[in-house]
């Protein structure tokens, strides 16, 4: 435990307080007669709670500042960069060229990025992997994902 933890705990706990804030201000309810608000409400309370303990027990087992250098040592920034700009760049697209295009074409980038492999695993498994999830959520549970304009 270090630093990681009380900087997780810290994010935890100001999810936590946003989900209370938000649930309050929809209608809790009784415990009898619950509303909207009541699970998310009682569920931040819990979060908030274990993100408390988490951050407290990590002080109290503080080990140093160089625990933060040694977490961002070896990061791939590049890479992160790239992942990030393809998301944003995929939902900027899934409306305009569908839900199977767009996935497609971000989980190739995706493969080709986390580990270069031959070129046709790269292009089966992203392509099994989209159609299974267009028949899982489109024709099996009815989902509509964005049609684009191939009409697919």
């Amino acid at each position: 435990m270090g630093l990681r933890d009380q900087m997780s705990g810290f994010f935890w706990l100001a999810i936590s307080i946003f989900v209370c804030v938000e649930s309050a201000q929809v209608s809790l309810g009784t415990f009898h007669s619950p509303g909207p608000g009541f699970l998310p409400f009682w569920a931040g309370v819990v979060l908030g709670t274990f993100s408390v303990l988490l951050i407290l027990i990590s002080i109290l087992k503080k080990k140093g500042r160089e625990k933060l250098r040694e977490m961002w040592k070896g990061m791939r920034w590049k890479k992160i960069i790239l992942v990030l700009f393809s998301l944003f760049l995929y939902i900027l697209l899934l409306p305009k060229i569908g839900y199977i295009t767009a996935t497609f074409f971000l989980m190739i980038f995706m493969s080709g990025i986390i580990k270069r492999s031959k070129l046709w695993i790269e292009i089966v498994i992203p392509l099994i992997t989209v159609l299974a999830s267009y028949f899982i959520f489109d024709t099996w549970l009815g989902i509509l994902l964005p049609r684009g304009i191939f009409g697919f």
